[in-house]
Formats: C-alpha cells, structure tokens, sequence
C-alpha cells in the first residue's frame, strides 16, 4: 500500500496524459469553433464572436466542452496580454 494520499498519487501518475487530452480537447474545440465562424484561427474571432463563445462557455455546466471553451478563452485572454 502507498503512503501517499490518492488524489496526489493520481495526480502525479496521470499528469502526462490529461495534458494530451487536453491539448485534443482545445484543438477540436479551437477547430470547431473556426469552422462555425468560418477562420482559420481563434485569434481571428472578432468581439462579437467571442462575446458568442463566452455565451456558449457559460451555459455549459461541466464537461468536454466547458474545458473547450475555457482552453479557448484562457489563449485569447493570454494572446491579449502579449
């Protein structure tokens, strides 16, 4: 038996892997979401459109496509910044 408390334990052996999932989570959403708008890039989304995403962000309750949008979000938050 570990010592080691579950949740750390879990957090550090499966680290690796939920950041691959998560990359393929914000690349289809990020796909997605071009395709709908018809870009070729988020960082193309006007305010309009990202007023759309928040929209579709926050009627999400949980789930693939809430971490999506909020993946989506945070690089434009961060492209801002820059």
């Amino acid at each position: 038996m570990n010592n080691q408390i579950l949740g750390n334990f879990l957090t550090e052996r499966s680290a690796k892997v939920m950041k691959n999932i998560e990359k393929e989570i914000h690349k289809e959403v990020s796909e997605g979401i071009c395709e709908f708008f018809g870009i070729g890039d988020i960082t193309k989304l006007n305010e309009d459109q990202i007023d759309q995403v928040i929209n579709a962000q926050e009627t999400r309750d949980r789930g693939f496509l809430k971490l999506g949008y909020n993946l989506v979000l945070k690089q434009l938050k961060n492209e801002r910044k820059s």
